[in-house]
């Protein structure tokens, strides 16, 4: 008669955790991008016996009868992780058939996300309630572990993280709801990819992890790493889509902007450092003066009075060389010094090389600096039409 109480008990326990998790579809929304699992395993543990059962709570995208039809895969034995299997754990989390054990109040105190998902807290008389939670690939061990490191050790993270690392909390903290060490872990990140263009040009050459931190900044809706990640990427072989994972590959509509982008990139290389702009002309060009002219001569005198055939440097400053001098020129400063084809998609360090080139006599002071001018006005351009390719739909 006792056991037959005890079990209706626990029945009525059961239809209780299940109500209570199926009442949150809302709550349950705001994880859904991240493809968080609703499937929890619920153990209920005493000390004179054990009771096991299994609760899964499926999306609305999926009925009973699609999970009834879905075929059960055989799983891999599960390890217990050497570091993270707290004896006074009462949550464990399946990962990359890893299991880590922790503390629910841990979750629910940092992540909303995840106490929407847990039932209530607490215990049923003498019995501990423990969870299994099972992200569904979503998350990987790796980056769990390395927020569990953080959360251990947060004096060890105080000066510096190292990149990998670094995104590895990020990951973790957006899929799991940790908020706060996601605000000040993305700050940490936008340090390292600056979108200010004053700040890009401090690494000349394109960082490998570029589509690693594009594909971050997508799955975690970082908009700021976006600009530098996916201009590194239009400016690398191959866009440097072969160092990424399997799971991390970006989308074919991302490939399409980068494909577009490096076309206008190198177009806009083009036009500007191939040659001389042909509409070119001397701002302080005059006419050559007529003989009734009564201005002074170019020509200096020396202290005979007689005419000097070479130009004092005033006279030589005082406007640009011929056209054929000019182009001369450009091919040796900007052909010959690989300047051209060093830059060919990285038009925003190839304008600061040409702005950085100390450009001879051929061109008068006056049109030098004003040059240099237009050349920072297109920098600027070209920045914001690459916010524009990520912005098209």
């Amino acid at each position: 008669m006792a056991q037959r109480e005890d079990d209706s008990e626990d029945v009525s326990y059961k239809r209780a955790v299940h109500q209570s998790a199926l009442s949150r579809p809302s709550r349950l929304s705001s994880h859904e991008k991240y493809g968080i699992a609703s499937t929890f395993t619920a153990v209920i543990c005493d000390p004179t016996q054990t009771t096991r059962y299994k609760r899964h709570l499926t999306t609305d995208s999926e009925s009973r009868d699609e999970q009834a039809k879905r075929p059960r895969a055989d799983k891999a034995p599960l390890r217990k992780h050497e570091r993270f299997w707290l004896a006074d754990g009462n949550a464990i989390i399946e990962l990359d058939g890893i299991n880590f054990r922790v503390h629910q109040s841990w979750f629910t105190k940092h992540s909303t996300r995840i106490a929407a998902i847990l039932p209530d807290q607490g215990t049923q008389g003498s019995r501990l309630e423990e969870i299994t939670l099972d992200f569904c690939g979503v998350l990987k061990a790796i980056d769990f572990e390395a927020l569990l490191s953080l959360y251990e050790n947060p004096g060890d993270y105080r000066d510096y993280i190292e990149t990998p690392t670094l995104m590895s909390l990020i990951r973790a903290a957006a899929i799991l709801g940790f908020d706060n060490d996601r605000t000040w872990l993305v700050r940490e990140l936008e340090a390292l990819w600056p979108s200010n263009l004053g700040e890009l040009f401090v690494n000349p050459e394109p960082r490998l992890d570029a589509p690693e931190v594009a594909c971050l900044a997508r799955t975690c809706d970082i908009d700021s790493l976006l600009k530098p990640a996916f201009y590194d990427m239009a400016r690398a072989p191959g866009f440097g889509l072969d160092r990424l994972d399997e799971s991390e590959q970006i989308d074919r509509a991302d490939v399409l902007r980068l494909v577009r982008m490096r076309e206008y990139l190198s177009g806009m290389w083009a036009q500007v450092a191939a040659h001389e702009d042909p509409t070119f002309v001397c701002q302080n060009l005059q006419a050559a003066p007529s003989s009734n002219d009564e201005r002074p001569s170019d020509l200096s005198a020396n202290t005979n009075g007689k005419p000097v055939l070479c130009p004092t440097p005033s006279a030589m400053d005082s406007h640009c060389l011929s056209a054929m001098a000019r182009r001369e020129a450009w091919v040796r400063l900007v052909h010959y010094s690989q300047i051209f084809a060093q830059y060919r998609y990285d038009p925003l360090r190839g304008l600061a090389a040409l702005i950085n080139i100390p450009w001879t006599d051929e061109w008068c002071r006056d049109c030098v600096e004003k040059r240099k001018a237009d050349w920072h006005k297109m920098q600027r351009r070209i920045w914001e039409m690459v916010g524009e390719y990520l912005r098209e739909e």
